[in-house]
């Protein structure tokens, strides 16, 4: 198998703003989902400090000029370790500030609006059909000679809602359409991009920092007493408003198929030949079969994940519902990254 050149400790920090981001070890625990799409974040674990990743995202300066090409194409090791002495082991990428996930995430509207004209990206505003995406676009053309294509519910250039995507993840497929070009991929077929949320579900708003109480205000009158015979019961507080997917936020998309210039297709349902719970990178990660195209697949989705490029990765050997698709998504406020 040809394996993907090594790469030591991920430190985007210094390779990308030259800073001095402090990196942690990570911690990966497991999912637990409401719904098909639902990702619950691992363990709180110790965090790296804010770097001048926030202050260059806010200001639209980001020094990300490679389109990701080399980001990616020396981010993965070998998939898994055996059949290839040649191959370096995998190794997880550490959560920093200045990851691209991280520092996609941390983008205004505006600023990510420019970077996205500034790379000249093909795209068009999105006026309907997401509202819970902060700034939606649509692809109009190839990226990096990768064309980005809907299949079954979405369609390309077409009005549906699943095509929809917000402007921070296009920035990453940007990305990622670089890379894939370097190993001849010229199309990505995806399921769906935007779906839309459950009726009642709100977008996610950014958090505030809390109040102190004032010592002046008195409890409320009757507060901490119990409900009289007879009476009223006291009435219960509303739901919380259902939390949206990173599906619904347009920050997720669900790649089916990857499709070579010269025609092979690699088929995640077909050729992926995994096992629910198995790990995708590293020891244990071999596939049921080794074909040359379960290989080709595991070697990028290593090197996707070990980039820092989505905070989210999962394989069909995350679930059944994953059975027939590779998931990347974005999440805004999100410290950790994510494997299965």
């Amino acid at each position: 198998m040809s394996a993907l050149p090594p790469r030591r400790a991920l430190a985007l920090g210094a390779a990308l703003l030259g800073g001095a981001a402090l990196l942690t070890p990570l911690g990966i625990a497991s999912l637990r989902r409401s719904g098909a799409e639902r990702v619950e974040p691992p363990a709180a674990g110790p965090v790296a400090p804010a770097s001048a990743a926030a202050a260059l995202a806010d200001a639209g300066e980001l020094p990300l000029d490679d389109g990701g090409a080399s980001l990616l194409a020396d981010a993965g090791a070998g998939p898994w370790d055996g059949g290839d002495a040649g191959a370096a082991p995998f190794e997880k990428p550490v959560w920093s500030a200045a990851s691209r996930a991280a520092t996609y995430g941390a983008l205004s509207s505006d600023a990510c609006d420019r970077e996205m004209k500034r790379r000249g990206i093909p795209h068009a505003p999105a006026a309907r059909g997401a509202p819970l995406v902060d700034r939606p676009v649509r692809l109009t053309g190839a990226l990096h000679g990768v064309t980005f294509r809907g299949d079954g519910v979405a369609k390309p250039r077409s009005t549906s809602p699943f095509d929809i995507a917000d402007c921070r993840l296009v920035l990453a497929l940007d990305d990622l359409a670089a890379f894939l070009a370097t190993r001849g991929i010229a199309e990505v077929v995806h399921v769906s991009m935007h779906r839309p949320a459950p009726a009642g579900a709100v977008a996610p708003k950014k958090k505030k920092a809390q109040a102190k109480p004032q010592a002046s205000k008195k409890a409320p009158k009757g507060a901490g007493k119990a409900a009289k015979p007879g009476g009223r019961p006291p009435k219960k507080p509303a739901p919380a408003p259902a939390r949206p997917s990173q599906h619904a936020l347009g920050l997720a998309i669900d790649v089916a198929a990857l499709v070579k210039a010269d025609g092979t297709r690699l088929e995640v349902k077909a050729d992926w030949h995994g096992a629910i719970g198995a790990p995708p990178c590293g020891p244990g990660s071999e596939p049921k079969e080794p074909t040359p195209q379960a290989i080709e697949l595991r070697e990028i989705i290593c090197a996707v994940h070990a980039s820092g490029l989505f905070n989210v990765v999962l394989t069909p050997n995350a679930n059944e519902a994953h059975a027939d698709h590779f998931h990347f998504d974005i999440k805004r406020d999100a410290h950790y990254f994510l494997l299965e």
